[in-house]
């Protein structure tokens, strides 16, 4: 005898590693195309003149698309780190312990310098950020916030304490150096090939500096 619910036809899941490949792959397309319409506006008409339905019927979605991948409009410019990217810290740990603090973030940046060239939606990410006051404190503010690991990365190397001295001044000092790298570049133009020489320059300044 047949049991009526034992009997009855269960559903299986059809997403099959292709069918999620797929959705997958478009997903980042709909997140590329609002962070692309958003760039173009915020070139166009500013950051504070552009509204999220602005953006969002320039990439053809709706406002409420748009939200299932950014939290504001902010976070166009501003959240666009990756899951897979490699943070500061790690990338500062990364390299031969016979450096020393400033050698290492130097060598890091110049290593960051190949992204920057083979992605002009960062240049352009950087120019819209520069350009508005509003985004300009956020970044600032955000970016000092980063020092955490600076000063972590740079106690470890030391073998020393992340609440000791040595470490939190060196992160001080080169986070300032670098948003200051960045202003410099931007204000002058954000040419790709500039941003290497102002790199060394600046690092080169601190070391006379401070040795």
């Amino acid at each position: 005898m047949s049991h009526p619910v034992r009997d009855w036809p269960v559903r299986t899941s059809r997403v099959t590693p292709v069918t999620r490949g797929l959705r997958d792959r478009k997903k980042e397309q709909t997140r590329l195309a609002i962070c692309g319409a958003a760039l173009q506006l915020f070139e166009r008409q500013g950051f504070e003149g552009t509204t999220v339905e602005d953006i969002a019927d320039a990439a053809n979605v709706s406002s409420r698309t748009f939200f299932r991948y950014f939290d504001s409009k902010m976070d166009v410019i501003l959240d666009h780190k990756h899951e897979d990217e490699e943070s500061l810290r790690d990338l500062l740990m990364a390299r031969p312990a016979e450096e020393g603090p400033i050698e290492a973030v130097h060598a890091v940046f110049r290593e960051r310098l190949a992204e920057v060239k083979e992605n002009p939606d960062m240049i352009r990410q950087f120019r819209v950020l520069m350009s508005s006051p509003t985004l300009r404190k956020l970044a600032a503010e955000h970016f000092q916030d980063n020092k955490t690991e600076l000063v972590e990365a740079f106690a470890d190397r030391l073998h020393v304490a992340p609440t000791t001295l040595a470490p939190r001044v060196l992160a001080a000092a080169l986070s300032e150096t670098i948003w200051v790298i960045i202003e410099r570049w931007v204000d002058e133009g954000s040419d790709p090939d500039q941003l290497g020489p102002l790199i060394d320059e600046a690092f080169t300044l601190l070391r006379n500096g401070l040795n």
